[in-house]
């Protein structure tokens, strides 16, 4: 039976949910008779990650993205849950070229022979739940990205399966909110018209003349067919392969970190898939930014907040200060001062140190602190340990911005670079003045 269609994806979501609750169980019953609670507690979050990554596996398709949307909306998972998740990121097979040219067919009304110059009907890029081939149109290059077939009606699926696993290591804990803001970006990058309107979206907001952005041919773009103009340039790897001086390696890293901030407090949207293939490093110093299918987008009410916060941190506001911060964002149950200091101190304050240690002084060097992230992410899952009950109070707009960041983090850490963060405070203290007018 073909492992897109609702009748199998139901019978192997409905599997993996009976093996991960019976593993839950029997980890339980090792604790009661004694069994060590660290070592049984982590055996069986394994146990759990591996049925759910067999799971995705048979299924394929949109599991591929699920997992790549959970690991950057719930860090505070075991890490056994995310190592197993993420040996899913490229497992995706190729379309082959006869259903490559039916969907082609169907979107765009004709054979790709018909409609291109010239097509090559080899893919050169996998991509967000797609594959790309290169093409020619009107004698210009271009990247035509074909979405593979049924994604789409394999979400709720296969979200049930990580839903299920991931509610049980939440002991009860309302994580609901977070599932919903995977489900939505999902339902997103499954859209390629909405990709293409990020696309032009970031290309007309984008004002730093060395981040391209490639041009949208809306005439040959549909929601499952989506064109764009080819950039030439080097992918991460290939790009540090060169051996490029610490000069060129700052220069890129620079970019992307300006970019961020620049794109947040600006145009109110991030890149919000921090991974390095989505970059491509050009010869005169230029970077691309490529795959806008996951883009997070935040109101300005909710910016206002964000902005207050982090720069009471890097100003070193007092504590009473930075909690009513956090009460604003709901981060925080307004109640005794005692109770709120004693929440925070327990669950906010170790991540905080973390987000000012970037910031508070004018440069940090990445290659001197390699072991950032891991810091980060160790935070995380200390905090989660001891307050396992208070993740419904993660506020998803913060976890998604900063989540990013710690990604856009681990890819200077492999490039050992040394980022200058004075634009980036400027840009936030720009933002407060505008808005306190």
């Amino acid at each position: 039976m073909d492992n897109t269609k609702p009748i199998k994806r139901g019978q192997i979501a409905a599997k993996a949910v009976v093996k991960v609750g019976l593993a839950h169980s029997k980890g339980f019953a090792k604790r009661v008779f004694g069994a060590n609670k660290e070592i049984s507690s982590k055996q069986t979050h394994q146990e759990s990650a591996k049925i759910i990554f067999e799971a995705l596996s048979q299924l394929k398709g949109i599991s591929v993205k699920v997992a790549q949307q959970v690991a950057l909306a719930m860090p505070f998972l075991p890490q056994s849950y995310l190592d197993e998740l993420s040996k899913t990121f490229h497992s995706l097979p190729p379309i082959n070229k006869a259903l490559m040219r039916k969907i082609i067919k169907q979107e765009l009304g004709d054979y790709p022979e018909n409609i291109f110059n010239s097509f090559d009907s080899t893919a050169f890029a996998s991509a967000s739940l797609g594959q790309v081939h290169k093409a020619v149109i009107d004698n210009e290059p271009i990247a035509v990205k074909v979405q593979y077939p049924a994604i789409c009606s394999t979400i709720a699926i296969d979200m049930k399966i990580l839903s299920y696993g991931l509610k049980h290591f939440a002991k009860g804990g309302n994580i609901d909110h977070l599932i919903k803001e995977i489900n939505d970006r999902l339902y997103e990058e499954v859209d390629y018209e909405n990709e293409a309107n990020n696309v032009n979206y970031f290309r007309q907001h984008t004002t730093n003349k060395q981040i391209v952005i490639p041009k949208v041919y809306e005439n040959l773009s549909t929601k499952k067919v989506l064109t764009l103009s080819f950039i030439d340039g080097l992918h991460f790897d290939s790009f540090m392969n060169t051996k490029p001086s610490i000069q060129t390696i700052n220069h890129y890293a620079q970019l992307i970190f300006d970019t961020f901030f620049d794109s947040l407090y600006r145009c109110k949207a991030i890149h919000a898939d921090p991974n390095p293939s989505n970059f491509l490093f050009i010869k005169d110093g230029k970077l691309a930014m490529i795959d806008f299918g996951c883009i997070k987008k935040v109101d300005n009410l909710f910016l206002q907040k964000y902005n207050e916060l982090h720069l009471s941190l890097i100003d070193g506001e007092d504590e009473e200060y930075i909690i009513a911060k956090y009460v604003q964002l709901g981060m925080i149950d307004e109640g005794s001062k005692e109770d709120m200091a004693w929440f925070y101190q327990e669950v906010i304050k170790p991540l905080d140190s973390l987000y000012i240690e970037i910031l508070i002084n004018d440069t940090y060097d990445f290659g001197a602190h390699g072991d950032f992230t891991k810091r980060g992410f160790d935070a995380v899952m200390k905090v989660s340990q001891k307050k396992t009950h208070s993740i419904h109070k993660v506020n998803q707009e913060i976890l998604f911005i900063d989540r990013t960041l710690l990604g856009y983090y681990a890819i200077f850490e492999k490039m050992g670079a040394i980022i200058n963060t004075k634009k980036a405070k400027e840009i936030m203290r720009k933002f407060k003045g505008e808005n306190n007018e």
